[in-house]
């Protein structure tokens, strides 16, 4: 009886472990990103986009694999049908986020980014607003004016001043995240658009495909940008930290904490599990914090970080509450 009541409890609390590393792999991301790009902090370095291009190739790699065991094949007919949202969630997914993200890593402090890339589900409002028509009540716009005040306040104040162009980083990073907000947006259309529920392709293959088509749509622009990658032999000069930071962003903050989360939400509904996503920005201060050295100033961030918080719970608040 006892072991039993044990084994229950282990698997109430696995879920929860579950999200809580999903969230520490995706705080990772941002002092990992950083560490990357910046000569400065972490020494020599490839490009901006051929990090995303080789963090990417390993990803689709991996997924390819996933998905053909999971499901025994790659639904290769269904992206023949599905190429134009698929392409579309992947440009948006892939190429927009990766150049906003690695270009605001490299002009901003990893911990500002964080915060700053948090607001993403304030601009899948915005933009679901917009396209559907939605009215703005005045609770949600009331946080969209905090999310962004929280922002303001971090490319105001931070005390990251050392960062080559603060404000230039911050605006990279709110680009990656209008790039997400659209790909979320298009994700849920292209979801719903099945009448038969049992037509709807797995949230695998969507993740998979899309990755691969990022890829893609990103790898012109940024051999086009670095023409010295044509030639295969450059790869081999590519120094041994960008692998090792582009393996964890490949297994760990991509492939990894994507397969926890979704293990979570198999266990807990979908909205307990995305209350977790708000310690993202939480783990990407205190990991900038202390793999990076970055300054923490407690009145500006933990501000930034509730204001932001607020303005997130206001807008997907429902509004008979």
């Amino acid at each position: 009886m006892e072991t039993t009541q044990n084994k229950e409890n282990q698997n109430e609390i696995k879920p929860y472990l579950f999200l809580l590393l999903a969230t520490v792999f995706w705080g990772g991301s941002w002092p990992i990103g950083r560490w990357l790009v910046s000569e400065d902090v972490g020494g020599d370095t490839i490009p901006p986009l051929m990090i995303a291009i080789v963090r990417y190739f390993i990803v689709i790699l991996v997924f390819f694999v996933l998905l053909y065991w999971r499901e025994g094949t790659l639904h290769s007919s269904i992206l023949i049908d599905h190429w134009q949202p698929i392409a579309l969630m992947g440009f948006t997914s892939v190429t927009v986020y990766q150049i906003g993200y690695l270009y605001g890593e490299y002009f901003t402090a990893a911990s500002d980014a964080s915060l700053i890339v948090a607001t993403n589900p304030i601009w899948v409002f915005i933009l679901s607003g917009l396209i559907l028509g939605e009215g703005f009540s005045r609770k949600k716009a009331r946080g969209i004016f905090l999310s962004f005040l929280g922002v303001a306040l971090v490319a105001a104040f931070s005390p990251n001043e050392d960062a080559p162009n603060p404000l230039l980083g911050d605006l990279f990073i709110l680009f990656a995240a209008l790039g997400y907000a659209i790909y979320t947006i298009i994700y849920r259309y292209y979801m719903n658009g099945f009448d038969d529920p049992s037509d709807r392709p797995s949230s695998l293959f969507v993740i998979t495909w899309v990755s691969f088509l990022g890829f893609l749509l990103t790898t012109p622009i940024a051999l086009i940008l670095n023409p010295e990658y044509l030639n295969p032999l450059q790869y081999f000069t590519i120094p041994n930290r960008v692998w090792i930071g582009t393996a964890y962003l490949s297994f760990l903050s991509t492939v990894g904490a994507y397969w926890l989360y979704l293990e979570a939400v198999k266990r807990l509904n979908a909205s307990r599990a995305a209350i977790f996503i708000n310690l993202v920005p939480v783990w990407g201060v205190i990991l900038s914090v202390i793999f990076l050295k970055e300054l923490f100033d407690p009145l500006i961030h933990i501000s930034a970080f509730l204001l932001i918080s607020r303005g997130i719970y206001l807008v997907n608040r429902n509004q008979n509450e």
